[in-house]
């Protein structure tokens, strides 16, 4: 194998292992907005392991006293995310997975 072929073959590789599992960017789920206005508010603590949503559904979040709003405006093919995907930087957060349920006004 030439040295180009070699690294030609382990660029495939790299960049094939990078994406296998990619976790979702938070523009997949949707939006942080600045907005006291929200139509649920949910405190996350220790014991919290997940959170259900509904898209289209605006959610304040409560991590310990670090407070941010989410807009979920979920692509088709992200039906669930990682809290920390989508808290903004600064806001530590548990090892919490947000579930995001299809809104009914859009169903067949």
């Amino acid at each position: 194998m030439t040295k180009l072929t070699r690294t030609l073959a382990l660029s495939i590789f790299a960049l094939a292992a990078g994406t296998a599992g990619a976790m979702p960017r938070p523009m997949d789920a949707g939006r942080v907005i600045m907005s006291d206005t929200a139509d649920r508010d949910v405190a996350i603590d220790t014991s919290t392991r997940w959170v259900n949503v509904t898209n289209g559904q605006t959610v304040r979040f409560d991590v310990g006293g670090q407070r941010f709003t989410f807009v979920f405006d979920a692509w088709p093919s992200t039906d669930s995310v990682p809290l920390s995907a989508i808290a903004p930087k600064g806001v530590t957060v548990p090892d919490v997975r947000v579930y995001i349920a299809p809104n009914p006004l859009y169903q067949d």
